[in-house]
């Protein structure tokens, strides 16, 4: 009777283990609040056509790399093409999620950039930490400051610390309007415009096609649309 008692338990406990599915995979973010929520909710409707759960957390630019590198989570996003150089644990999921405009905020009107990253030298710029684009572009300026948030970077752009802000472009104008700094806009044209992607930690590489095919079927049935819709309109 005992023996059979026994079976009955690992029954039960391997039915469980198929009905509760695989767990939820945390991805780490530092995006600006649109691309956050172009990510939280691309994501979440790949993730499900995948057979896959999704958790979002937030985590400072650099230490959200750092842990997905080193698997304390499951992965980061979203981030520029080739990071893998940088961070060899890290997959790149194959399909892109977002276009970004990458561009120069400024409060003088008179200040104009080409669209080269060598335009900036004359001027003292800031951008946040661990936005590995300018890292790798915008050493070149007169002067770089880094900062933790972007409302610091802006506020010492109006007091005339920095010439120059450096973020994306729609979530900048949508920062600036709450905080009321209508003097500061962004320079045209951009200095550069890219495609940003999910990374996986190598851990779960096999699952980096999944969720590929899954966002081509969103962008070929209308789903991808519908929800990069959402997120620019709200």
């Amino acid at each position: 009777m005992q023996r059979f008692r026994m079976i009955g338990l690992v029954l039960l406990f391997v039915a469980f283990c198929a009905s509760a599915g695989e767990p939820a995979l945390v991805i780490s973010t530092n995006n600006t609040p649109l691309d956050r929520k172009a990510l939280e909710l691309l994501s979440r409707e790949a993730f499900h056509r995948a057979g896959l759960e999704f958790k979002l957390v937030s985590n400072p630019s650099e230490r959200s790399l750092f842990m997905a590198n080193h698997g304390e989570v499951d992965g980061e996003g979203l981030r520029i093409s080739g990071l893998g150089s940088q961070y060899p644990n890290l997959i790149q999921v194959p399909e892109r999620f977002i276009g970004i405009s990458f561009v120069a905020f400024s409060k003088d009107a008179m200040i104009t950039l080409d669209q080269s990253w060598e335009s900036l030298k004359p001027y003292r710029v800031a951008f946040i930490t661990g936005w590995k684009m300018f890292e790798a572009n915008a050493s070149g300026a007169k002067s770089i400051t880094k900062v933790d948030k972007p409302e610091q970077m802006f506020r010492m752009l109006d007091g005339g610390r920095v010439d120059l802000a450096l973020y994306t472009r729609v979530d900048g104008i949508t920062l600036l309007r709450s905080l009321g700094l209508s003097t500061i806009a962004p320079i045209s044209p951009s200095l550069k415009d890219v495609d940003m992607y999910l990374y996986l930690n190598k851990k779960h590489e096999a699952l980096a096609p999944r969720i590929a095919k899954a966002l081509r079927e969103m962008k070929g049935d209308g789903t991808y649309n519908k929800i990069m819709f959402e997120v620019l309109t709200e």
